[in-house]
This record gives structure tokens, C-alpha cells and sequence, in this order.
């Protein structure tokens, strides 16, 4: 049987492309299921909504990164204090961290220079 050295190549190119992930974002780490608050780094410095809720007690924030820049997360209180660990992605990358936090309305920030515009409200109830 006569082989067709195209169809061959093509087989190449689909297994690679398998192989890396079929050109989806690489999930630096899954995202876990019991995540309360799933928020997004956008292309242009922004994150993906202006608010957020969740409800009191251990509130799971997973942060997923775009593709082409490092990010930091910080939750802060209304007085400003940051409330436990910042999380930080790199390109591409998620990651999570869980805060116990009562009821209030809470900043979730970038503090990378720059990356003023990625700010918006947590409103825990």
C-alpha cells in the first residue's frame, strides 16, 4: 500500500498538537471545584467583572492569569489592611488561596506597577 507522505505529516501535526494541549490556556494548576470566587486577569490590565460575592466563613478565590503577563491578587479590607496571603500568577498560570472573611464589602487588587485598573469589589454577605 502506497502511503501519502501528507496524510503522515498531518497525523504529526495532529499528535503534537494533542500532545501540547490543543492550544488551550495552560492551566498552571486546575482550578479547584470548590472555589467560591473564580476571578480572571484580562488582556489590558483589567480583571473579568467590576464585583464579586460570595458568602462569610473560608471564601476559595481561584485567579487565573491571561497568557501574557504576572499578577498579583490582594484582598483588602475596607480600611485597606491586606487580608491573607497575595496570590501571585504568571503568565498563563492559576493559582487560589482561601480567606476567612465576615460579612463587608473587601478590594480585590493587582499591586504590580502598572496594573491600576484591576480592581474590583469582593461583597461578602
Amino acid at each position: 500500500m502506497k502511503r501519502n507522505p501528507h496524510m503522515l505529516l498531518g497525523a504529526v501535526a495532529v499528535a503534537l498538537l494533542a500532545a501540547c494541549g490543543g492550544g488551550g490556556s495552560d492551566a498552571g494548576a486546575e482550578i479547584p471545584a470548590d472555589a467560591n470566587v473564580i476571578v480572571t486577569a484580562v488582556t489590558g490590565n483589567q480583571l473579568d467583572a467590576a464585583s464579586y460575592s460570595a458568602q462569610a466563613g473560608d471564601v476559595k478565590i481561584a485567579y487565573i492569569g491571561e497568557p501574557t503577563t504576572n499578577h498579583t491578587l490582594l484582598v483588602a479590607s475596607a480600611d485597606g489592611t491586606t487580608i491573607g496571603a497575595k496570590l501571585k500568577i504568571a503568565p498563563g498560570k492559576n493559582t487560589s488561596g482561601t480567606y476567612s472573611l465576615t460579612a463587608g464589602t473587601y478590594q480585590l487588587l493587582c499591586d504590580v506597577p502598572g496594573h491600576d485598573k484591576m480592581k474590583a469589589d469582593l461583597v461578602v454577605a
